[in-house]
């Protein structure tokens, strides 16, 4: 594992969309770093290109990672997403790690930001969606068009909007 499970965040709040509104200097200029290098990340042709400008980005990746084109790796929070060893998340994708929405709505959501954890030699298939807080376990695999709201089990295969346990398969690795 490429990354120590000591130094990971925990889900924090955060402003409301139209608080975000009064942002300092700084915090407008990371933004926009952020957002260059993943516009550039977004369709890039190289791999390692991709894998290097998420990195400058903040995002914790591991080694003998694949990160297909198009992939939409969060634009605000980059640094609570953590990819393991010999990950691969294909084309299309979308990791989210926070949530914000209208001042209006906080008797009923919470702004808040929230670590992605995916673990060592888990497979995103195509233009799968990975909500704030999931954790993709060892060896699990997330088949096509997927939203991931909950956590994902080692060695468990799982389909559909949300997503929900298609197989478990350790015992046919072993």
């Amino acid at each position: 594992m490429s990354f120590n499970l000591n130094n990971i965040p925990t889900e924090q709040a955060i402003p409301y969309y139209e608080d975000t509104q009064k942002r300092t200097m700084l915090q407008k200029l990371r933004k926009i770093k952020n957002t260059l290098l993943m516009l550039l990340a977004y369709a890039c042709p190289s791999n390692g290109l991709r894998i290097r400008m998420h990195r400058l980005r903040g995002v914790s990746i591991g080694k003998n990672v694949y990160l297909g084109m198009f992939c939409f790796l969060d634009n605000l929070y980059p640094q609570y997403i953590f990819i393991g060893d010999n990950v691969s998340i294909n084309a299309g994708t979308m990791i989210l790690t926070h949530f914000n929405p209208m001042k209006q709505y906080a008797p009923i959501f919470k702004a808040r930001v929230s670590p992605v954890i995916i673990n060592d030699k888990a497979i995103i298939a195509v233009r799968s969606i990975i909500l704030p807080g999931v954790t993709i376990g060892y060896s699990a695999i997330i088949s096509a068009a997927s939203v991931v709201e909950k956590n994902v089990d080692p060695f468990t295969l799982v389909r559909g909007n949300p997503a929900k346990r298609v197989l478990d398969f350790e015992l046919l690795i072993k």
